[in-house]
């Protein structure tokens, strides 16, 4: 037996040893600065970093981590900041210069996606080509879904299917309209169920029997309403029963803003999907897909459809699979997670991001009635058959205009809206931004709606800006907002002279807009985005007048969930007919 005091020893050389060895443990969850790059010294000695100081932000402010990060931005006098959220890992590096961030998007190699948006989409899409790196994979896996997005499938399959679902709210928003007698009301949910139908109609087709709208139609329709006497006190609707499949995706949606901001994702995400609400709705959506990729397979192998057939996403994808199949020399698999993840990725992150867009738009056209009256005119103008015939422009009409004043007013809405608050990309090899050196295998955010872009640029010297975005400035081919009113939401700025008869035309690159990223990785859904908002924006004004909503419900304080969505949107709306007419 060991004496005494040889235990004594053997203990205190164990607690010794396990002293140690949780100090070298804290040691190494402690934040590790980047050189030279500012951050907040405080955070920097705390084994949480920075997060102990963005929900102190977030509690205070009412903010989210992007203001969070804005207001630090401006403390540190920097448009390139280091914060920590998790322990063991590197600082993520915070960009809010536009040149730069156009820069490494569309110029520069030492850059690809990193993982912090491709850990979102791990529960729900794992096999998604957002979660890919810049490879053969990656560009394989893209030709899958390429002809999605051209003008031809958009105009002639999308669009009438979207418009479809825009009208039927259009009905839904013309009884609430009536019912309300000009109160206000919450508006959020409609356009988030509306924007599912049309990604659904988009995906499945026009014919997809299942709505998120027509429950909440048939409701507001059958049920009575009761009238707040106060003309600002907002109505509240009766709400249909929920159609379960498309509740079951909205529920797979929500499961994103469990995760985001999780310092670990992936144990979040172990957790998330084992809830037997979660299970249940990934199960209605596998059994969804492969039922409606099961018709469309019918279909075509049966010779009763054609290539010129088309009816949705499903149909093109299903064509696309058969016929790189036969390139490839192999049997078809219409059913592989990546067939599956990449049209619940449609769904999912199409729906999401719109409603918001959508949302904020609403909100800035009914702040700013002059802006909301020049679109109204502007659609009156070009459209003059519709108007003549006291009807709303037809899919053709829409989809063939060019209105310089709703494409203005389409892109002021993405950049002021910032539904998707930042663009990420990963360093792959050891690079320099702004002067300083970025060890590979460092995340980069660059904000879509911080300094250059929604706030005035902060400072930086010509000579820390890489040697491609400095020949780009000397080229004349990046252009800067005025800070005056760089804040404000402003149409006109995207407008510029385009003939000596004062007439106007819409510029693209008048300004800086992040909305979907740039370069080979930005959003591959962005001219889908396009079609859906000018549709809805169109039909929209043409049918109704947005009036102001009261000051207590009309603030543009935020919530950071999948997307940065405002924390109310009301609408109070008044008809206006084809004729100019208001009731």
């Amino acid at each position: 037996m060991l004496s005494s005091s040889a235990s004594s020893t053997t203990c205190t050389l164990l607690v010794g040893s396990l002293i140690i060895a949780l100090i070298a443990l804290y040691r190494a969850a402690l934040p590790k600065p980047i050189p030279g790059i500012p951050y907040d010294a405080a955070s920097s000695r705390r084994l949480l970093g920075n997060v102990p100081a963005m929900l102190a932000h977030m509690s205070k402010s009412e903010g989210t981590f992007i203001t969070y990060l804005t207001d630090l931005m401006d403390s540190l006098g920097s448009p390139i900041i280091q914060v920590f959220i998790r322990p063991f890992s590197r600082p993520l590096v915070i960009l809010a210069d536009f040149r730069e961030s156009h820069d490494l998007m569309t110029r520069r190699k030492e850059f690809d996606r990193s993982q912090v948006v491709g850990d979102l989409f791990l529960g729900v899409a794992p096999n998604h080509h957002i979660r890919q790196k810049t490879n053969d994979a990656w560009k394989a896996q893209r030709r899958l879904i390429q002809d999605l997005m051209t003008p031809t499938f958009l105009h002639d399959v999308a669009a009438p299917a979207i418009l479809k679902k825009v009208n039927l709210l259009m009905d839904l928003w013309r009884l609430k309209t009536r019912a309300a007698r000009g109160r206000p009301w919450l508006a959020a949910a409609d356009l988030n169920h509306m924007a599912l139908d049309a990604i659904s109609a988009f995906a499945f087709g026009a014919g997809f029997e299942h709505s998120a709208v027509k429950p909440d139609l048939d409701a507001v329709r059958e049920q009575g309403h009761h009238v707040p006497s106060s003309i600002d006190e907002p109505m509240v609707f009766a709400k249909g029963q929920k159609d379960p499949l498309l509740q079951s995706i909205l529920d797979l949606t929500h499961t994103i803003g469990e995760v985001q901001g999780h310092p670990a994702p992936r144990l979040m995400w172990a957790y998330v999907m084992r809830k037997p609400k979660v299970k249940r709705a990934a199960k209605a959506k596998d059994e969804c897909l492969k039922r409606e990729l099961s018709d469309a397979v019918q279909r075509f192998q049966s010779g009763d459809a054609k290539s010129k057939d088309l009816r949705s996403a499903v149909d093109q994808i299903i064509l696309k699979e058969r016929e790189l199949a036969q390139i490839g020399g192999r049997a078809p698999d219409y059913y592989s997670g990546v067939l599956i993840d990449e049209l619940f990725g449609f769904i999912f992150a199409g729906h999401e991001t719109t409603s918001t867009t959508l949302c904020w738009g609403l909100k800035y056209l009914a702040d700013n009635q002059q802006a909301q009256s020049s679109l109204r005119e502007a659609l009156w103008v070009h459209f003059v058959a519709a108007k003549a015939q006291g009807r709303s422009p037809s899919i053709g009409e829409i989809t063939s205009s060019r209105i310089p004043y709703l494409e203005a007013t389409m892109e002021e809405i993405l950049r002021c809206a910032g539904a998707a608050s930042f663009v990420d990309r990963e360093v792959i090899v050891n690079t320099r931004i702004l002067g300083y050196d970025i060890p590979k295998g460092t995340s980069v955010t660059s904000l879509t709606t911080g300094a250059s872009m929604m706030r005035p640029a902060l400072q930086v010297d010509e000579s820390r800006r890489s040697a491609t975005s400095q020949v780009s400035k000397k080229e004349g081919r990046h252009r800067e907002w005025d800070a005056s009113d760089i804040s404000r939401f402003k149409p006109e700025r995207w407008l510029v002279a385009s003939g000596e008869n004062g007439t106007t035309a819409f510029d693209a690159t008048a300004g800086p807009q992040l909305a979907f990223g740039l370069g080979t990785r930005a959003c591959y859904g962005k001219r889908l985005a396009y079609v859906e908002i000018k549709i809805f924006l169109t039909i929209m004004i043409w049918n109704f007048e947005l009036l102001e909503c009261p000051p207590a419900l009309s603030g543009y304080q935020s919530n950071l969930n999948m997307t940065h969505e405002p924390k109310s949107c009301y609408v109070r709306l008044r008809e206006v007919d084809s004729l100019g007419n208001r009731s």
